[in-house]
């Protein structure tokens, strides 16, 4: 029993040994570099650039305040409504 493990054991380190190494690309690795470098770099430009005011970040919370106030106010009316005598 144990010499059939051994001789699976050999047949496999001999198909491991038969297997090549795999490198990179190096075309492939230099455009991701590139790629990379270049979000970095658009990234901290944009980190320096003063501030502009974004109007949906203002505008999306003024529009749904709005809306809430709006239906509040209207709870509360039908509610006295429904309550005074």
């Amino acid at each position: 029993m144990t010499g059939t493990l051994d001789r699976h054991d050999d047949e496999a380190i001999g198909a491991l040994a038969l297997l090549g190494t795999h490198e990179p690309d190096r075309a492939r690795d230099a455009r991701v570099r590139a790629r990379c470098h270049a979000a970095l770099e658009k990234r901290r430009r944009l980190a320096l650039s003063p501030a502009r005011p974004d109007w949906r970040r203002t505008l999306e919370p003024a529009v749904v305040g709005a809306f809430c106030a709006v239906y509040l106010v209207e709870v509360l009316s039908r509610a006295i409504r429904l309550y005074r005598f």
